[in-house]
């Protein structure tokens, strides 16, 4: 599956170069957040996340494993490295998550 193919769309930010990602993540809270090289990536690396304990074996995950997370209705960030895009799942405001991302 691809992310591309999910019903709930995600919203999309391009961010600039010097973006402060540490600062945007803790006023986000996301409950998961990964980074990829592309929109086209295969594996997500995992940046931060509520449940490291938990989880900490699996720092890098398939688009498949995203995928459950995102339809799970977790909130989901996911940077993409060479676009400097942002993709967000499962927020309820855009326009709050867009001052965050300008503020940032």
């Amino acid at each position: 599956m691809k992310l591309s193919e999910l019903p709930n769309k995600p919203y999309t930010f391009t961010v600039k170069y010097d973006f402060n990602m540490t600062g945007f993540l803790l006023k986000a809270k996301p409950d998961e957040a990964f980074k990829a090289k592309t929109d086209l990536s295969t594996k997500f690396i995992r940046t931060n996340t509520s449940s490291n304990v938990k989880l900490k074996d699996n720092i890098v995950l398939s688009v498949d494993d995203v995928a459950k997370l995102i339809e799970a209705g977790r909130k989901v960030l996911i940077y993409y490295d060479t676009t400097k895009k942002l993709d967000a799942y499962n927020y309820p405001d855009e326009f709050e998550l867009l001052n965050m991302v300008v503020k940032y």
